[in-house]
């Protein structure tokens, strides 16, 4: 696998749910045909029976802010959070990641994180050992909801 989907924080980019590029061109679909069809007004006339339906604009609002998610870009190539305080501790330290860190087991930029993706640790690992080409195959799941 190309090394640069391997963030400095030691995740595989390619695993993130922002970089979903089927998820996002399904929102992108969803988005227009549901204003081609001015479903809006649908779930207005649909409302009086099925009061669900008075919270289509709130369905409209949680769809653009999944939309507003999308990273195009690895984290390597400046996708991701814009100011990522962890790619800014690795470049000014001269890392190549936080796997060339010796302090980072204990390192307060990564705990949030590790509460979201409970294999940071092997994952730094992984790459510390096999190379930031050659890991891929050997990591864990990305999130800690997924098995």
């Amino acid at each position: 696998m190309d090394k640069k989907f391997t963030a400095y924080c030691g995740l595989c980019c390619l695993d993130c749910i922002p970089s979903n590029g089927e998820l996002f061109s399904l929102l992108h679909r969803l988005d227009g045909m549901l204003e081609k069809l001015q479903f809006d007004e649908y779930a207005k006339l649909k409302s009086k029976k099925q009061t669900i339906f008075n919270e289509y604009p709130t369905f409209v609002k949680i769809l653009k802010e999944i939309s507003n998610l999308r990273c195009a870009l690895p984290s390597r190539e400046g996708g991701g959070k814009p100011n990522c305080e962890v790619r800014q501790c690795a470049l000014n330290h001269g890392y190549d990641g936080c796997w060339g860190c010796k302090s980072r087991r204990s390192c307060e930029l990564l705990e949030p994180l590790r509460q979201i993706h409970p294999n940071l640790d092997l994952h730094l690992d992984l790459i510390l050992e096999l190379g930031s080409e050659k890991w891929f195959e050997k990591r864990g799941a990305h999130y800690k909801w997924q098995p």
